[in-house]
């Protein structure tokens, strides 16, 4: 059968697991428990690779509910979403729909991929993750902060032992979401910012998995900028290249991208 899955060490505690599509999800281990955060597309036997690599019981988190993170969570029996995110679920996580995007991804449909291999739709419920949530895993913690604006229940998993943040699709160099969530959107991050002094690392699931700490700032500026009227709302919006595969994206979500980019030694940069 196709290994669709590759294993990657990123802390003491955290694993990353990539997956077709250029998505991964991240395995947090501690000593009498794990957890699993996020599920991808559902392509392959993600189930039977996680029990492969952890070594006690886990659980299974999700970030929020769109079909590149909780496209898989069939194979579990108990899943945590945010219940902001629980009708979003509903209408994203569709079997035919996640098979379209596979095929149409931007890298091409993986290789060895069939119908056969996409897992089905969860028809189970989900049990609430509510805000601030903490799962104590014996010597590392894992706390789901709710950062609502890419999704309604969006969430930001802090892992402070490790002082590493998993962003997600959260906050990022491109960050998709409603422009009526805007000012939501603002107000999260000041409260992410809160969160700050238990962090250096930033990881996410899509591109090159990692952005510089920076990024939450960018992003607030950003937001703020657009909201008090100081920069062209559609000079910072990318509807075609960015979003070829997101055919079913509605009309009214924006993607904005960073108008100022960071260096590696922290200096600003135009485009």
């Amino acid at each position: 059968m196709q290994n669709f899955f590759k294993l990657q060490s990123v802390t003491r505690h955290i694993s990353r697991i990539i997956l077709p599509c250029g998505v991964c999800v991240y395995l947090v281990q501690g000593t009498p428990e794990a957890v699993l955060l996020d599920t991808g597309f559902g392509i392959g036997d993600l189930r039977g690779f996680v029990e492969q690599n952890v070594t006690t019981p886990y659980r299974v988190w999700l970030s929020h509910g769109h079909l590149d993170h909780a496209g898989g969570s069939a194979q579990f029996e108990t899943v945590w979403l945010s219940p902001a995110d629980f009708a979003l679920e509903k209408q994203h996580n569709i079997w035919q729909r996640r098979y379209e995007e596979i095929l149409d991804g931007p890298d091409g449909t993986p290789e060895g991929f069939a119908p056969e291999l996409l897992q089905p739709s969860r028809t189970a419920p989900y049990c609430p993750l509510e805000d601030n949530a903490v799962l104590d895993l014996g010597d590392v913690r894992v706390q789901a902060i709710p950062v609502p604006g890419h999704t309604a229940g969006m969430m930001v998993f802090l892992i402070p032992e490790d002082r590493t943040a998993i962003f997600g699709d959260a906050c990022g160099e491109m960050t998709l979401l409603k422009r009526e969530m805007l000012p939501t959107y603002a107000e999260a991050l000041q409260g992410l910012q809160r969160w700050e002094g238990q962090f250096d690392t930033v990881l996410r699931n899509h591109g090159v998995f990692w952005s510089d700490k920076r990024i939450l700032q960018d992003n607030l500026e950003l937001t703020e900028a657009i909201l008090a009227g100081q920069m062209n709302q559609q000079r910072h919006m990318i509807f075609t290249m960015y979003t070829t595969v997101r055919r079913s994206i509605p009309e009214n979500m924006a993607i904005f991208s960073m108008p100022l980019h960071r260096t590696q030694n922290g200096e600003r940069q135009t485009d």
